[in-house]
């Protein structure tokens, strides 16, 4: 290992098994790295009205998805929606739109019969989550606008998407999917944490949404040490928009990085904050 790569515990915000995932390859790569999602996921407070939405699919010429979470939720409620019957796949007119790579694999490994719909998602280097601003460029080149649009999201988030559908003269209905609370560290991850704080280690903090950014701040605010250690961390935002956050609240080493664990290694190496990877907006048949 480079020595200036010593030093360091990485922190995955991401939530789910996805995050867990993360965490375990960094690892597996040479980094020590704790899972600590700033959120847990849970069902919506309104089922029914999800279910409404999925008994209405056809309905819709585009369904979008904003992440990972957001197709496992929905997948879940449509399985126990319709038991498997087969007779309930994913109607093929419903074109499937993912805000990265890594959602539209998920789709298309969670929802029945997704193959055989039209894809829609950014392509490219970096499109692991590319995020809604690609996805709105790979809709605009569309040769056929979307009219009926069902978004399948979080309960609270970005309205940017909705609004910018609206604009353009599309019908938007949102389904929501699930909530998001804030996580709770167990007394085993605090144990991890503190142990490196007091060794002297630095900790870098991977930031997969910008809501995640208060959130983790407020975790660490009732330890003067561990406030302390984060406000010294070295912050890996996957988004321009978590960047930003980032900034105005006050961190200064901010460093840009994909999901990619060569492009996370790569930010924790370099003290310049680098440039994110460009992505190759595209739609995918």
């Amino acid at each position: 290992m480079n020595p200036s790569d010593k030093g360091l515990l990485v922190l995955v915000t991401r939530p789910q098994a996805t995050g867990s995932q993360l965490a375990a390859r960094l690892c597996n790569a040479g980094r020590d790295a704790l899972w600590w999602p700033a959120f847990d996921l849970l069902p919506p407070e309104d089922p029914m009205a999800l279910k409404s939405r999925i008994a209405r699919l056809a309905d819709f010429d585009l369904v979008i998805f904003v992440s990972p979470a957001a197709v496992h939720a929905f997948a879940s409620a449509f399985r126990r929606m319709y038991r498997g019957s087969a007779q309930h796949a994913w109607p093929a007119a419903s074109a499937i739109a993912a805000v990265g790579s890594a959602t539209r694999d998920a789709a298309l490994a969670s929802l029945p019969c997704a193959g055989e719909a039209r894809i829609v998602c950014p392509a490219g280097e970096g499109a692991a989550d590319a995020g809604s601003d690609a996805l709105i460029e790979v809709i605009r080149e569309l040769p056929d606008p979307p009219r009926a649009v069902l978004l399948v999201r979080a309960q609270s988030g970005r309205q940017r998407l909705v609004e910018w559908l609206q604009g353009r003269g599309a019908g938007v209905e949102e389904a929501v999917a699930y909530r998001r609370v804030a996580h709770q560290p167990k007394d085993s991850q605090w144990a991890v944490l503190q142990a490196s704080v007091r060794a002297g280690v630095r900790l870098a903090v991977l930031y997969t949404s910008s809501e995640a950014v208060g959130v983790v701040a407020r975790q660490f605010e009732g330890d003067r040490e561990l406030a302390d250690a984060h406000a010294d961390s070295i912050a890996l935002a996957i988004h321009e928009r978590i960047e930003r956050e980032l900034r105005a609240r006050g961190v200064t080493d901010v460093r840009r990085c994909g999901m990619e664990i060569d492009s996370i290694l790569q930010a924790l190496r370099d003290p310049v904050p680098a440039a994110p990877p460009q992505s190759r907006v595209d739609f995918l048949l």
